[in-house]
């Protein structure tokens, strides 16, 4: 996979635990040719997730910006979106997870996180469970 287009606005990659779409998101943004920026929603509450986020963090590498953000992620696509890059949000489903746990406002976190992508012009793939 080279020279790919990715589309301003939002996408999605769906797919099962462990099914390789955190993988194949990194490699769209990193095949776009943009600055690639991660927006992590992940959290480390067990020994097994920690060692997930490690693997992930090591894969990507130092060409990666990483902004980790649990709850406030509509915040954190307007403050990440520049031109020039591509995010990538792994995943939507904690982020719902992390929210629940919060006691949260899941309607109104969902209501800001579909302003925030109305109003971004450059690349996002959206990583989440099906």
């Amino acid at each position: 996979m080279s020279n790919v287009t990715l589309p301003i606005g939002p996408s999605l990659v769906l797919g099962g635990a462990r099914s390789g779409k955190s993988l194949f998101a990194e490699n769209l943004i990193l095949n776009s040719g943009l600055k690639p920026v991660y927006i992590a929603t992940g959290r480390a509450f067990d020994e097994e997730m920690s060692e997930r986020i490690s693997i992930h963090k090591d894969r990507r590498g130092k060409n990666w910006e990483t902004v980790e953000e649990p709850l406030a992620l509509g915040d954190a696509l307007l403050q990440a979106a520049h031109p020039g890059r591509a995010i990538l949000v792994d995943c939507l489903t904690l982020w719902v997870t992390n929210l629940m746990m919060a006691g949260a406002n899941i309607d109104t976190e969902c209501d800001g996180l579909i302003a925030a992508l109305n109003d971004l012009h450059v690349p996002i793939v959206l990583v989440s469970n099906e």
